[in-house]
């Protein structure tokens, strides 16, 4: 099963479509253009978590030795079909091609739909119909999720974060991001303001611009909101909407990190030709989609952020 990211892909890409598809799906993306995706030949897989590891110890002599293993649960990703139609009027398309590239444009425009619906997703997705996000995933305490505090929402503490921070750990645990909203960014730098600091910034692998802290990344990522709602008395996060809370992520990608899963087709723009009912053609953006978490130690959160009161220490 292959393994590459979707900018890794294009390389290997077979069409000229093909490449600027995959190019306006990672384009402004440091999630997509960073995550990795494993090839599935059918449609699901399974895998194991192990959730607490075995134990060693001293023995003397002649002592009885207890037997210890991992305690090991098991998970399974399933592909979910991603895309949408772009119906092209064939009138336009012949007497407005001089003054814009229009079938370039509504290819586009839906290719960008199915980039923010997968980012959507990433974050919220809760298995229906869609794949599971990193919501629904990280609910650990013990591996990868620190509370702000209480049910409404806490401000955001710089300890919270750095407690945080310090919960990834072991072989895939390269946090490369921190996501968070752009009003999260923007609290976290007035707080810096205020101790006389400032985001370091630093150029990625492509050349960008980027702000750094603790040298993991910011993105400022408008696929994560400041409407969630907590529950339970601690902050946890419960729902996308409805509230005033939001969520930090920090991110490793890898195989046994946070992973995409995807078919042996990747991104598929499928010319379907002209229509019997309209004056027009059709192309359909299809993807066969999906996203695993094997390690839940290699990545963490903070949720049940208030977004409406002052970072503190």
């Amino acid at each position: 099963m292959a393994i590459a990211t979707l900018t890794e892909g294009n390389k290997y890409s077979t069409t000229e479509i093909d490449r600027a598809v995959i190019d306006v799906l990672t384009k402004d993306s440091p999630i997509l253009m960073n995550l990795q995706f494993e090839e599935l030949l059918g449609n699901s897989l399974t895998y194991d978590i192990i959730t607490t590891d075995s134990s060693a110890a001293f023995y003397a002599p002649g002592a009885t030795w207890v037997e210890s293993t991992p305690v090991i649960t098991q998970d399974t990703v399933t592909l979910k079909i991603l895309g949408g139609d772009a119906d092209i009027d064939n009138f336009l398309l012949a007497t407005r091609s001089n003054k814009i590239d229009l079938k370039g444009t509504v290819i586009e425009n839906k290719m960008k739909s199915v980039r923010n619906t997968f980012l959507d997703t990433f974050y919220y997705g809760t298995a229906n119909s869609e794949f599971n996000g990193l919501q629904a995933f990280m609910t650990s305490t013990t591996y990868n999720t620190v509370h702000a505090g209480a049910t409404t929402g806490t401000a955001l503490s710089m300890a919270k974060l750095y407690e945080a921070l310090d919960l990834p750990r072991g072989d895939n645990a390269n946090v490369i991001h921190l996501c968070m909203t752009r009003k999260m960014r923007r609290l976290i730098q007035i707080y810096l303001d205020t101790i006389g600091e400032k985001y370091p910034t630093a150029r990625d692998k492509w050349g960008n611009l980027i702000e750094l802290f603790q040298n993991k990344q910011i993105v400022a990522d408008d696929h994560i909101v400041d409407t969630e709602t907590s529950t339970d008395g601690t902050g946890a996060y419960a729902a996308k909407t409805g509230g005033s809370n939001t969520t930090i992520f920090a991110i490793s990608y890898a195989p046994q990190a946070v992973c995409g899963v995807q078919g042996p087709d990747s991104i598929e723009l499928i010319p379907l030709g002209d229509l019997e009912t309209k004056n027009a053609q059709r192309y359909r953006i299809r993807w066969y989609c999906g996203l695993k978490f094997e390690d839940y130690r290699s990545a963490a959160k903070v949720d049940g952020i208030l977004t409406t009161g002052a970072v503190t220490a």
